[in-house]
């Protein structure tokens, strides 16, 4: 099958589609959604029809021809990508049989090179989450991950990072710690992701005042100039072919444990770190309902790092209520601003950033055992971590005078009050990031909420329980009847559940 090169935008479609006129595709008796492949470069695509493409020629995205080094005009050759050897993989793993490394190479390689339709992604994925695959398996896989990314390399050492698991409202972390372990002159090369289902990611929050979108050469510029980044995921290109295959299972809503296990730390072998530390939110509402699911997943992070040369430590922390008291991209980038300045904000935040730097310290022999707590905190008391702040901001293009009354609010507000005195019993972090969520928050950065009680304070009739920002009033009006199913508190109750007997009833004695 031969084509000539046509350029155009693919809006709306897979820029791996290759659109041909259906009479062309007539005369080459082949049927729309057939996987090909160009015959002297690996990509593959699938066929598509449209009448509105001159014959002979296949439209491809301009973003995929650049890629390929292919210009309109060109005539490329293809042929059809024989999918038995992918099936046969999805077929072992269904029958729960353990794959070899290089049943693993060449499924990886067919997702890279789009050999592979989204159902057999889709297909294969679920068949690990069903039958799961062994430390073998999971190290082959981050193996064959590898293999695909870019990488990150840097002329200081240690390397350092941390990570969490997610879902947890308000648990922005990173802007606080990376300026930490920077400013200790540790080397912390943090690529972050966006929001998939909480009110903000890291980089929905670092976005309002810094740029986060940087390539492989100017990430690596910046951690050279500052010790450290704070970048997107997304355009570095670390693990691409992880973010392939994770793109595509979370469409059908799974999420394979070991996937994730490969892809995280993957990456951060790709982005040079040798020393990490994992946080592990647990509790009601969390991706981790129970400690000991934690502990399980701490061991298998360790076994994984230890097979790809990281040294990883976990730690458990509390995943059943929001960590700090903003929610929503801006509110979180100016908490964790608030808190590098030395203002009076999250006191959870502030500790959980400090304690998880302490580690990091004392995990590279930076402070000895039972002394990182005490170097953490003194460097974000002394100001030399919002000085590193500010490096970073201006590295990233942000603006190095920022201050945290600086950043942009929304223009509405929606204060809700306790209706009688009673004590807090418990604040729900899924229900917040509900809340937050329909406010408009992560894709109105400046939309979501403030917290003003925790759990186990005392409030009175007519204290603010909650702040709700969002930049329309029907945007409150969602929030507030969002709030109304899924309340965020629950207030302490002496009694919790009144069973009456029946009017009438018999009972042999």
């Amino acid at each position: 099958m031969e084509f000539k090169v046509l350029l155009r935008d693919l809006v709306g479609g897979s820029p791996n589609y290759f659109i041909v006129h259906p009479d062309y595709l007539k005369t080459l008796d082949v049927e729309p959604g057939l996987l090909i492949k160009i015959i002297d470069r690996n990509q593959g695509f699938r066929l598509m029809s449209s009448s509105i493409v001159p014959p002979t020629f296949a439209a491809i995205s301009p973003e995929i021809a650049k890629h390929l080094r292919l210009k309109e005009g060109d005539v490329v050759e293809c042929e059809e990508i024989g999918l038995e050897k992918y099936t046969r993989v999805v077929r072992r793993k269904m029958a729960r049989k353990a794959l070899n490394k290089q049943e693993i190479t060449d499924f990886l390689d067919a997702i890279e090179y789009g050999y592979v339709a989204d159902s057999h992604i889709a297909t294969f994925g679920t068949a690990i989450e069903i039958n799961s695959m062994n430390l073998t398996e999971v190290t082959d896989v981050a193996a064959g991950i590898l293999e695909h990314s870019k990488k990150l390399t840097h002329k200081r050492s240690p390397i350092v990072d941390k990570h969490s698991i997610g879902g947890i409202a308000g648990n922005r972390i990173t802007p606080i710690m990376i300026p930490i372990i920077a400013a200790a002159g540790l080397t912390i090369p943090k690529v972050s992701t966006r929001a998939i289902t909480s009110p903000a990611g890291t980089s929905d929050a670092l976005e309002v005042v810094m740029g986060v979108e940087f390539t492989l050469e100017e990430t690596a510029q910046i951690v050279e100039k500052t010790n450290g980044c704070m970048v997107d995921g997304l355009k570095i290109g670390l693990g691409a072919v992880a973010d392939k295959f994770l793109r595509v299972v979370k469409q059908v809503k799974i999420d394979p444990k070991e996937m994730m296990l490969a892809s995280i730390l993957s990456k951060k072998k790709a982005a040079g770190s040798k020393y990490v530390l994992i946080d592990l939110p647990t509790g009601k509402g969390s991706k981790l309902p129970q400690r000991e699911d934690a502990r399980q997943l701490a061991s298998q992070f360790a076994a994984l790092g230890s097979n790809l040369g990281l040294q990883i430590e976990s730690i458990v922390s509390p995943g059943d209520t929001p960590i700090g008291t903003m929610i929503g991209p801006a509110l979180e980038i100016k908490e964790g601003i608030q808190i590098l300045e030395g203002q009076t904000s999250s006191l959870s935040l502030e500790k959980k950033a400090v304690s998880l730097s302490g580690i990091i310290f004392e995990m590279v022999g930076k402070a000895n055992p039972g002394e990182g707590y005490n170097l953490a905190r003194e460097i974000l008391t002394s100001g030399k971590a919002l000085d590193k702040f500010k490096e970073i901001c201006e590295a990233q293009g942000g603006d190095p005078k920022i201050k945290s009354e600086d950043v942009q609010e929304a223009r509405y507000t929606h204060v809700i009050k306790a209706t009688t005195e009673d004590t807090i019993y418990s604040l729900d972090s899924y229900n917040v990031g509900l809340i937050a969520r329909a406010a408009g928050a992560p894709k109105d950065k400046y939309s979501g909420l403030i917290i003003h009680k925790q759990r186990g304070d005392i409030v009175h009739e007519g204290d603010a329980l909650i702040t709700i920002w969002a930049n329309s009033e029907h945007k409150i009006d969602e929030a507030i009847q969002i709030m109304e199913t899924a309340p965020p508190y629950t207030m302490e109750r002496m009694i919790l559940e009144h069973i009456k007997a029946p009017r009438e009833f018999k009972v042999d004695i």
